[in-house]
């Protein structure tokens, strides 16, 4: 593995052109206590042969979808990726230019991000998409900072609860310094009250911001609440799950102006987190504040078709006061792959992938609450994710016991919402057999057994 590294003579010409004495002085502002006074322990050198057994040694210890049975959520799900999606996505034309950055970015790249809007309006049924951004989360802030601007109300923003925590963190840390006030609205049996959320609605409300399915996975009243939001003059911002389009209204069809998503359920697999896509489209009314790029369509010189970018409302194209957002690129290896996933699947492809995940995960859902130990917790619909209480209170114990058994059982919610501390969110795709769903099931049970009797042990009975 090659490296570069600094001479002695390298590091004096540095220190020297910077006006310090010495290494150590880059670092006087770190307080004594907070540095390490004894040398690191650090192992002999290896070989290469030598380290890279030792590197896929460690990577080996790690556990993932690939090598375990996933029912994780909340936003990163392990869906099938046909063979194509990685064979196209992995040419060298889109592999290496993964974020193409200037104007005069190639034909092949411009054009596939072209198909990739025209598939995303297709898909949310709004009228412009851009091609892409970083992840769901700062899709939902730049969504939120669209609804600011477009509104001129910089008085308050209200989200739900059932929001993914994460989206409202980074909505949240967007605005921090914009005066802007973020009301957030309870949903204490896992869907907004829609009397609560109307209350808190009025004349400074830039929009209004409501995930459906939730991140509880429950479906939400979303058509009252986009009335509720146009009613006081507000933009409806709705976050989605491409999958469940293939059952569900579109967010466009029941009145949001503005819908975003977290695009990794179309093509790509899971990867600890990331890289992921993030997904933008709106009414035409708001095209001129939409963040990152916008593919157009138009003819050369020669009459035949071709593409370039347009509506470049970034600071690299305007003055820097009057852009839109500061997001310069955009996700191209993802949103092809996910150009690539929704071409192959089509329309009635998406239909049979979302009923899997509908029908399958209610089967679990049944499975679990049929048990002494288990119960759901919310009764609203679900699509393919759903919450569910250890009577007992030992998820954490429960999740790691399951993961040792190569079951990634679910999601434990205490860190984001206390008064679920007892609960975990469980998701099901159409990956997960039935024989699957039924040993998780036996695995926690075993599982709540086995915390129980060690909880007997400690108590000394």
């Amino acid at each position: 593995m090659p490296y570069l590294y600094n001479t002695p003579e390298d590091q004096a010409e540095m220190l020297s052109a910077i006006g310090a004495e010495s290494i150590d002085e880059l670092f006087k502002s770190i307080p004594d206590e907070l540095r390490l006074n004894r040398p690191l322990d650090i192992p002999r050198a290896l070989g290469e042969l030598d380290l890279e057994q030792h590197l896929r040694e460690l990577a080996g210890r790690n556990l993932h979808a690939s090598n375990a049975v996933s029912f994780l959520g909340g936003g990163s799900y392990d869906h099938f990726v046909p063979a194509a999606v990685d064979t196209i996505g992995s040419r060298s034309e889109f592999y290496t230019s993964y974020t193409p950055y200037q104007a005069e970015v190639a034909q092949g790249n411009l054009q596939a991000m072209f198909e990739y809007q025209s598939l995303i309006t297709r898909l949310t049924g709004l009228d412009v998409s851009n091609s892409s951004l970083y992840d769901g989360g700062s899709a939902t802030a730049e969504a939120v900072l669209m609804a600011v601007d477009s509104t001129r109300r910089s008085g308050r923003v209200v989200m739900a609860e059932s929001v993914h925590p994460e989206y409202r963190q980074t909505v949240t840390t967007y605005l921090a310094n914009l005066g802007v006030e973020v009301v957030t609205v309870g949903t204490p049996e896992g869907t907004v009250d829609v009397a609560e959320l109307t209350a808190e609605v009025n004349d400074q409300t830039a929009c209004v911001v409501l995930e459906h399915p939730n991140f509880f996975g429950a479906l939400e009243d979303a058509e009252t609440i986009a009335q509720v939001a146009h009613d006081a003059g507000a933009l409806m911002i709705g976050v989605f799950d491409p999958i469940s389009l293939g059952l569900l209204k579109r967010p466009g069809d029941w009145g949001a102006d503005i819908a975003v998503a977290e695009g990794q359920s179309l093509g790509t697999p899971i990867s600890y987190g990331g890289p992921v896509l993030g997904i933008l489209a709106c009414t035409d009314k708001l095209i001129r504040r939409l963040p990152g790029r916008v593919v157009g369509e138009t003819t050369d010189r020669r009459g035949n078709p071709c593409y370039t970018l347009t509506m470049q409302t970034r600071e690299q194209h305007i003055r820097r006061e009057k852009s839109t957002s500061n997001v310069c690129t955009n996700q191209a290896l993802f949103a092809l792959r996910a150009t690539v996933y929704l071409s192959l699947v089509g329309p009635g492809g998406l239909r049979d992938v979302a009923n899997l995940c509908l029908q399958k995960s209610r089967y679990l859902a049944d499975q679990l609450d049929s048990t002494s130990r288990f119960e759901l917790v919310f009764n609203a619909p679900t699509f393919k994710e759903f919450v569910v209480r250890d009577k007992e209170g030992a998820v954490e114990a429960l999740v790691a016991d399951a993961a040792k058994e190569g079951y990634l059982a679910g999601i434990p919610l205490g860190g984001w919402y206390p008064n679920l501390a007892d609960c975990m969110l469980v998701c099901v795709t159409e990956k997960r057999t039935k024989a699957q769903m039924d040993a998780l099931v036996e695995v926690l049970q075993t599982g709540a057994a086995k915390a129980a009797a060690d909880e007997l042990i400690q108590a000394g009975i």
